[in-house]
């Protein structure tokens, strides 16, 4: 029996593996479709969600993130530097803004903001465009000032385009969220050791 904790803890795991691959697709090659992106991005707007599932659509869009993170998983040992080091980064962050009542307060009204302001957008493409630049400062303005800048390797060609910058600090911003959802459900790093059997389990019950 997989309980609801457990699951929102691999949900909120997957989420952040989501994020963190999809911040390395767009600064190296921009090639994964939409979907990922759009999952996360719509996380941000889901402010009072009755739980961590409903949060990422009952986890449809989690895909990504679940194969992944089944697959960090399964090989512990095997682990590549620049995605331990974002997801290290991305949870001191998170912790971070944990202890700080006042910022969440600031982003959590940015956001209210930007979801008012994106749902005036004439299309579904100008939305999406809205949502990530606001959200880009968001991220800019109050969560990137909590740590050491989070420096992403790839091709200039990319990193150098505001669109793709938006979408980079977009993901990181929903990867922080989905950190903070892992540490209030009861996540801690020592599980990601001594119970990946039943994160994995959990994990099969998502997407």
């Amino acid at each position: 029996m997989i309980s609801a904790d457990l699951q929102g803890r691999a949900t909120a795991l997957a989420a952040i593996t989501q994020s963190i691959e999809v911040a390395f697709d767009l600064a190296r090659v921009n090639r994964l479709s939409t979907a990922p992106l759009l999952c996360l991005t719509e996380s941000l707007f889901q402010i009072n969600p009755e739980s961590t599932r409903a949060i990422y659509a009952a986890g449809d869009q989690l895909a990504l993130g679940v194969s992944r993170c089944k697959e960090r998983l399964d090989a512990p040992m095997r682990q590549d530097e620049a995605f331990l080091s974002t997801g290290l980064q991305i949870t001191g962050l998170a912790k971070k803004l944990l202890s700080q009542p006042a910022t969440q307060q600031s982003l959590r009204a940015g956001l209210e903001a930007a979801a008012l302001y994106r749902a005036k957008a004439s299309s579904a493409d100008a939305a999406q465009a809205e949502a990530e630049k606001a959200l880009a400062d968001l991220y800019q303005e109050h969560v990137s000032p909590l740590g050491p800048k989070i420096i992403l390797r790839g091709e200039p060609r990319l990193l150098q385009q505001p669109e793709i910058a938006a979408k980079i600090r977009t993901v990181l911003l929903a990867g922080v969220r989905a950190a903070v959802l892992w540490r209030q459900l009861g996540g801690t790093p020592w599980q990601l050791i001594f119970k990946r059997e039943q994160l994995k389990r959990a994990l099969n019950t998502i997407a």
